[in-house]
């Protein structure tokens, strides 16, 4: 599991690319939660090149949007694969999704 990150005008672009699960989350939980709390612009959460495993994998990020939210910073996830926007869909947290990727995101 990696965690790139970019900054522009928009905001701040997080990519996570590999498996997010339980053995995975430990890698980026603290390296996502600094940037959040460092920051004060949008969130854009590329899941594009993300695989969520398993619970602890969309936990993580229901963890990162809460973090987002109490630190005043508006997160929108800009690309993700079908299956992820279905869990998005099926958690209740779709208006979270972006209806297109946004030009220069990180990659």
């Amino acid at each position: 599991m990696t965690l790139t990150e970019a900054h522009d005008e928009r905001g701040c672009h997080l990519a996570l690319a590999g498996r997010l699960d339980v053995r995975t989350v430990a890698d980026v939980r603290l390296p996502l939660h600094r940037t959040i709390a460092a920051g004060s612009t949008a969130v854009h959460l590329d899941l594009g090149a993300a695989h969520i495993g398993d619970a602890t994998g969309f936990g993580l990020v229901v963890e990162v949007l809460r973090r987002a939210r109490r630190a005043g910073r508006p997160l929108v996830v800009v690309a993700a694969d079908d299956r992820t926007r279905r869990l998005f869909r099926r958690a209740r947290m779709g208006s979270l999704l972006a209806d297109e990727v946004l030009a220069g995101a990180v990659g």
